[in-house]
């Protein structure tokens, strides 16, 4: 009996220490294969390669390295980050694996992400790379004409010009100066009354039309607060003279964005006051890169002001300078807040359905340009018997310095 149970105490260690000699023999084969793919520049199959083994728990630093930089290769950012990343976060003395870090942000068009660790790359790094801690980062403008169906609603028009500057790696300053003016003609259903002027509001002369010849000004705050959160916050004020009434109006905001390889997901809050009335609207955003890139990506919103609206953003690129996009947004609303309340739409008419589409093309590598167009259909004031249509063409340039 006692000789059985030390012949399979032998056996047993035996089997240990050969499944051992396995393992490690295991990870000399992989380490020496996939050398042999990235040296031969085999990238597709060295990114199934890397991404089978780690799977199967064959997992080190420079089989990452090398499925990060297979990915790269073949324009999968997404995937690359997830391996860099990866690296970095367990060796922060790898300025390799940072610089792809840094880089798949940037291709990924994620910014903020990427200003964060351009902090930390090296001297020589941030001067081939042109990268500054503090600089004018674009400058922005767009023109919008808006064409109702309606012939008691004149034709509107709206223009804005932006500047973004980084003020550090980890905060950038967004600013706007926008004018919106339109027309309302003789009416011809009887319009809503006008409620009791709220005490921010100053009493004018009554037009003969209601002359809209509004002003704004937007300015928003982005601080990263690491590689994948940033915290978001700012205001919107608005001057809006409307029938006999001058509103003053400002809209605060605060919200937070957290980025992975594939998905960013963000929440926000807005609060303050559009025309007459308090107006608060909560929303969430969901965006996707599916093929770890910018040539396919969604984003998915709900936003819950004084109804619940949904919109929804697909975007491909036709080639390497040129992207298409498609929009729509589906739910009756007056009032509503687009991109973190850069866009306030405060209209007497019920919108109750909105669609386009714009084209955004790479002049160059410092100008870039936007054509969109959008489709409303609206109910004039709050009826619902008295639709009609609305057009929009805007166009728009920015100059990234």
């Amino acid at each position: 009996m006692y000789a059985k149970k030390l012949l399979i105490i032998i056996i047993g260690c035996f089997l240990f220490f050969e499944s051992i000699a396995q393992v490690k023999e295991s990870l000399e084969e992989v380490d020496a294969h996939s050398l042999n793919l990235y040296n031969a520049g085999q990238w597709q199959v060295l990114m199934n390669y890397g991404k089978e083994k780690i799977s199967s728990g064959i997992d080190f630093p420079l089989l990452r390295m090398r499925t990060g930089y297979a990915a790269f290769m073949l324009e999968n950012y997404s995937l690359s980050l997830l391996q860099y990343e990866k690296v970095f976060n367990d060796d922060a003395d790898n300025k390799l694996a940072l610089h792809y870090v840094y880089l798949n942000n940037l291709y990924l068009n994620n910014i903020t992400a990427a200003r964060f660790y351009a902090a930390q790359l090296a001297p020589e790094t941030k001067v081939s790379e042109k990268i500054e801690s503090v600089k004018i980062a674009s400058l922005e403008s767009e023109y919008s004409y808006k064409m109702p169906s309606d012939t008691t609603r004149n034709n509107a028009q709206y223009a804005r010009i932006g500047l973004n500057i980084h003020l550090g790696y980890k905060l950038e300053l967004q600013q706007s100066v926008a004018m919106y003016n339109q027309l309302i003609s003789e009416l011809k259903i009887n319009p809503p009354p006008i409620p009791p002027p709220p005490p921010n509001t100053t009493i004018v002369q009554n037009p003969q039309h209601i002359n809209i010849q509004q002003k704004e000004y937007y300015g928003k705050l982005i601080f990263a607060a690491s590689g994948r959160v940033s915290l978001i916050g700012g205001f919107h004020y608005l001057y809006t003279p409307f029938n006999n009434l001058i509103y003053n109006n400002t809209i605060v905001f605060a919200g937070i964005k957290y980025t992975s390889p594939y998905v960013h997901l963000s929440a926000m809050a807005h609060f303050g006051n559009i025309t007459d009335s308090a107006f608060n609207q909560y929303e969430a955003s969901v965006s996707l890169f599916p093929l770890g890139n910018t040539k396919l990506y969604t984003v998915s919103k709900v936003a819950d002001g004084d109804n619940v609206i949904f919109s929804q953003v697909v975007g491909f690129a036709v080639t390497k300078t040129v992207w298409l996009e498609g929009n729509v947004t589906l739910g009756k609303f007056y009032k509503l807040l687009e991109h973190d309340a850069l866009y306030v739409y405060n209209d007497i008419d019920q919108k109750k359905f909105k669609a386009g589409g714009s084209i955004y093309a790479l002049l160059s590598k410092k100008l870039l340009l936007t054509l969109n167009y959008s489709f409303e259909q609206k109910a004039l004031y709050k009826t619902t018997n008295n639709n009609f249509y609305q057009n929009s063409i805007t166009g728009g340039l920015t100059w990234k310095f």
